[in-house]
């Protein structure tokens, strides 16, 4: 069995602020900043080889980079959680039926997507983090633009396969979307 996670997002509303002049017109640009971000938690999905158990996810470390290996978002670069994912076994009933004896099953590959009300492994912290790195405020910034973060999440899923044995499936390297959803402009 082998997963993938694709999807995972983090858009940046900015803001680039100027000084108010004297006579409440836009000023000196002072800097940029996040004022909302939108994190998505993407889609884990799984291939299960014809013939293979099931498998009950029960937790998850995601462990956070930068696209070079270099801890990401430190000290909140690890993040366990836990999880309650049925993955089926690489066996199918006859007929598309949801319930057959053992020897009426055929083996077959089975293609699986984690319910996403059941997905969290996109951090709060980590997400914020990937927000800020899109701003530095040393320049003007428009929408499309940014220097944001290349963020990947390695993860290792754990759990028990169909007859109690752990098991483990990683995740290498899942690439996290960062960027400049919208920009505005406030001046204070």
């Amino acid at each position: 069995m082998t997963a993938a996670l694709i999807g995972t997002e983090v858009g940046a509303d900015v803001v680039n602020v100027y000084a108010k002049n004297a006579d409440g017109t836009r000023g000196a640009y002072m800097g940029s900043e996040v004022k909302v971000y939108r994190p998505t938690q993407g889609s884990l999905n799984f291939q299960v080889k014809a013939g293979s158990l099931g498998m009950t996810i029960t937790s998850a470390k995601v462990v956070y980079t930068d696209a070079s290996g270099t801890p990401f978002a430190a000290p909140s670069n690890t993040f366990n959680t836990t999880l309650n994912i049925k993955v089926p076994e690489g066996y199918v009933c006859p007929g598309g039926a949801t319930t057959c004896t053992f020897t009426e099953k055929t083996a077959t590959p089975v293609t699986f997507t984690a319910p996403a009300n059941e997905l969290y492994l996109l951090s709060e912290q980590a997400a914020i983090a990937a927000a800020d790195s899109c701003v530095d405020g040393s320049a003007v910034l428009a929408s499309g633009q940014g220097a944001c973060a290349e963020v990947r999440m390695n993860i290792t899923l754990t759990g028990q396969d169909t007859l109690g044995t752990t098991r483990t499936i990683n995740i290498p390297q899942a690439q996290v979307r960062v960027y400049v959803a919208t920009v505005t402009e406030e001046v204070r």
